[in-house]
């Protein structure tokens, strides 16, 4: 086997590598990104969890 050949696959394989990890590294941190998110929207607090002096964000009305 020639020289620059085994270079070459070698080459193939180490970017290969990084490609599948950059692609796993993805995945993993929308996964991650979606259970945070989820996790907040469920402990949000319901109107009977507030007490009267809580701060709520309101937002302005939206005129036409």
């Amino acid at each position: 086997m020639q020289l620059d050949v085994l270079f070459a696959s070698a080459v193939v394989v180490l970017a290969g590598r990084a490609v599948l990890g950059a692609l796993a590294l993805v995945i993993v941190w929308e996964w991650c990104a979606i259970r945070l998110t989820l996790q907040a929207y469920r402990q949000q607090p319901t109107r009977q969890e507030r007490v009267p002096g809580d701060q709520v964000s309101v937002l302005p009305a939206r005129r036409p």
